[in-house]
């Protein structure tokens, strides 16, 4: 007998068809994902590199019993909350304290920082330095001007944590504070950790 050939159904095409569609949806998330993934590796390496830094320049400063003016500058308060919490767990572990003086309502944070007792023992963080509802209080910035010199005399370990804002103001109100300072260092979201050295 004669064998029946039976015609080849064309297999279905609606499954590789739906694959195919959702790959590129796939791939454009993965992308994303990746790009994501990227961004937050480089901000936390910016992040760690700039309290390295800072980390290193007190380290000396305990050890050579030297004075540290540092200036860390910030684009937004949780950024800058995140830096000075990270930064004294590596300060109390040398038996240092961290005193936070907040410049707001005061007119010369020098002289509060310099009369207070056993501040060989101690780093301070400024912050809130001479912005008041967004605006420039020339007054404090002239008291740093004035007074900088003691923070060199008693040896002071001080970080300044600033705003763009008052990183911009600082060279122009302060200038003789600012060409006191020892170390910049910029926590910048769009270009990684930025450092200056005094005269940079």
């Amino acid at each position: 007998m004669e064998a029946v050939l039976q015609p080849i159904k064309p297999r279905s095409t609606r499954s590789t068809t739906f694959k195919n569609n959702l790959l590129p949806f796939q791939r454009s998330i993965e992308r994303e994902d990746s790009l994501i993934m990227a961004k937050q590796d480089f901000h936390s390496k910016s992040f760690k590199e700039g309290i390295e830094i800072l980390t290193d320049e007190i380290n000396l400063a305990i050890h050579w019993q030297r004075p540290s003016i540092l200036l860390a500058i910030h684009k937004s308060k949780p950024e800058q909350i995140k830096a000075q919490k990270a930064l004294e767990k590596e300060i109390i572990k040398w038996d240092q304290k961290v005193k936070l003086i907040k410049a707001t309502g005061k007119t010369d944070v020098i002289d509060a920082i310099c009369k207070t007792k056993n501040h060989n023992e101690i780093v301070f963080f400024v912050s809130e330095l001479g912005i008041v509802g967004g605006q420039v209080n020339g007054t404090i910035f002239s008291a740093l001007n004035m007074h900088r010199e003691l923070l060199v005399e008693q040896s002071i370990r001080v970080v300044f944590w600033l705003t763009e804002l008052e990183s911009e103001s600082l060279p122009h109100l302060a200038p003789d504070f600012w060409a006191f300072r020892h170390r910049v260092v910029e926590f910048s979201a769009s270009r990684g950790t930025k450092k200056a050295a005094q005269h940079g």
